[in-house]
């Protein structure tokens, strides 16, 4: 038994899969910076995906080992005493030869498909203070993703992994958990195709 409109809607489901090759997640501009014991990092960034989708994966916490290897552990906990809700992750990472985990709760102000704000839970955290914030917006047939994160870690950082050696070893692994981000949004904006949405 055939589907109506199956057959219009395979080439297009092709031509949309091998768009992938031609158009790529880009990283627009990344900037680190430290003050004290404060890091900020900065970055614009460009995904070939919908608003929507990209919303979606990002508020996925129970899968963000998805999304990035640095992610450990990862989980929507229940809402906190305001009733805002909290997230866990566990994140492990290198630079140069020093590895350190960070272990987050946050609290969740969300704009649906335009901004999440992660703030960290300093006594249920490793951090003295944290905020992580994504705003998104329509960039042509893609979306423009602005990410800040700034915090205050528990642990020592050597004096030696200052800004630039950060903001080089993150704008190559960054580079990747951008692309797998897009992948991922991707998936769902062709599964939303797929369901004639």
């Amino acid at each position: 038994m055939k589907l109506p409109g199956c057959r219009r809607q395979t080439p297009i489901l092709l031509l949309l899969l091998s768009v992938k090759s031609v158009f790529a997640s880009e990283v627009l501009s990344l900037e680190v910076s430290s003050h004290d014991d404060q890091y900020v990092l900065e970055s614009e960034n460009y995904l070939q995906a919908s608003v929507s989708s990209v919303f979606q994966v990002l508020t996925d916490y129970d899968n963000y080992t998805r999304l990035s290897n640095v992610y450990q552990e990862s989980r929507q906990l229940g809402p906190g005493p305001d009733g805002a809700p909290r997230v866990y992750t566990l994140a492990r990472g290198c630079i140069v030869l020093v590895c350190r985990s960070v272990e987050k709760v946050e609290r969740l102000d969300v704009e649906v498909n335009r901004r999440i704000l992660a703030t960290v839970i300093p006594e249920l955290s490793n951090l003295e203070q944290g905020e992580t914030e994504w705003v998104l917006s329509p960039d042509g047939t893609g979306t423009r993703l602005t990410y800040r994160m700034q915090f205050v870690p528990k642990f020592w950082i050597p004096p030696l992994i200052g800004p630039p050696i950060m903001r080089h070893v993150l704008a190559r692994s960054g580079a990747d958990d951008l692309q797998k981000l897009e992948n991922l949004a991707r998936e769902r904006d062709l599964a939303q195709l797929s369901m004639g949405r």
